[in-house]
This record gives C-alpha cells, sequence and structure tokens, in this order.
C-alpha cells in the first residue's frame, strides 16, 4: 500500500510506481517486473556465487553487524552485510562454477584500523576451543581494553560460539560441546575499543576439529 508523504513524495507503490526514501532524500523508480525469460548462464552463475555467500555468512550476521557498523556511514544491519558479502565475492570465492566454495581464510567478520592479536595460537581442551594471544602493549592503534571477540564457527551446522574478553586477558576458552564430535570448526578473532566504535580487520586463526 501506498502511503502519500506530502504532495509530490510517497512510500510504497503507485501503479507502476514505487516511491522510496533513501539515505539522500526521496526518489521513485519503476515497480520491477518477473522476466519470463530463462536465464543466462552468467546470471545462474552470479546467482549461484551470491547464494553460497549468503548462505556462509547469514549465521554471522550479528558480528559482522557490530564489526562492519564502525565503517559504513549510514550504520545499518543491512549495509554491514553488503560490505561483507561485497568482500566475500571478490576475494573469497575459490573455483569455476558450479564447483565454488568459499575459502574461509579471506572471509572477513570486521573491518577497521585497529590492531589485531600477536602471537595468536589455538587448541582443544575437552570440549573447548582455547585461543591464546600476546598480551604485549600494540605497537600501533590498540589498547589494553580492548574487547577481543572469539568467533567458533561450524559452517555445516550454520551454529556460531563466542567468546568475548579484553585484550590483555592474553586467553579465552568458547565451549563448543553442542557441536557433533568430528565437526570442523573455523575459528575467527574480532578486536574492537572498549566502547566498540574502531574495530580491527577479522583474523582467521585457523580450522579446528572437535573430536
Amino acid at each position: 500500500m501506498a502511503k502519500l508523504t506530502d504532495l509530490l513524495a510517497f512510500s510504497g507503490a503507485v501503479g507502476d510506481m514505487v516511491g522510496c526514501k533513501g539515505p539522500h532524500g526521496f526518489y521513485i523508480r519503476s515497480r520491477p517486473r518477473k522476466s519470463h525469460k530463462e536465464p543466462t548462464a552468467r546470471q545462474l552463475e552470479v546467482r549461484a556465487r551470491l547464494a553460497l555467500v549468503m548462505g556462509f555468512l547469514k549465521p554471522l550476521k550479528a558480528v559482522i553487524h557490530l564489526g562492519f557498523s564502525a565503517t559504513n556511514t549510514t550504520r545499518t544491519k543491512m549495509s554491514a552485510m553488503n560490505a561483507a558479502a561485497s568482500h566475500v565475492l571478490n576475494h573469497a570465492i575459490a573455483g569455476e562454477y558450479p564447483d565454488l566454495q568459499i575459502e574461509p581464510e579471506e572471509v572477513r567478520l570486521s573491518r577497521g584500523m585497529l590492531q589485531g592479536l600477536a602471537d595468536v595460537g589455538i587448541g582443544m581442551l575437552g570440549t573447548s576451543v582455547d585461543v591464546t594471544w600476546s598480551t604485549e602493549p600494540p605497537q600501533f592503534i590498540g589498547y589494553p581494553d580492548d574487547r577481543v571477540t572469539i568467533v567458533v564457527y561450524h559452517p555445516a551446522e550454520k551454529t556460531v560460539m563466542v567468546g568475548k574478553v579484553s585484550r590483555d586477558a592474553g586467553a579465552v576458552s568458547v565451549d563448543v560441546s553442542d557441536e557433533p564430535t568430528g565437526s570442523e570448526l573455523l575459528v575467527y578473532a574480532c578486536v574492537s575499543d572498549r566502547d566498540r566504535k574502531e574495530f580491527s580487520n577479522s583474523q582467521f586463526l585457523g580450522r579446528i576439529t572437535y573430536e
């Protein structure tokens, strides 16, 4: 249903027109029409790439919203996800269509100028993924009370586990006991300042198997 917002502006659909309010003001566009043409090979490839990327990133949307919002002027969940998806589409897809796959080490969950973690180690201890790092003060942009978020992602199950501590803690354990044994887990680190206004580029710490 269209809604009249002033004499010459409306939101919603009216006939073949759609009124929208964007970041730079009101605008009108044509209502999209469903095509009856068969998609081209290129269109099928583009759709497959986008579906692969969004399927990988969707379970991580809460992390991405925080990690990309500081560098997005509009600071919306959609703009954060779009920025993360764009990075994966351009840098983290391997293979030839239709045999495409995500390269986890190239995925980015946060973006910014803060210094990441140094001398990082990961391992399993019982039902927990243990991550350690150097507590030496950052040489560049960073502070001892920065917040470290360790993300353990099981892409096959679409589950995400998170551990949070300060940079100067030097270690954190993330419980993965709910995951099936034999699961291959992906481990990432994101660092933010204490106010979560500045972030580091996320770091892929490696793959680990929950035995």
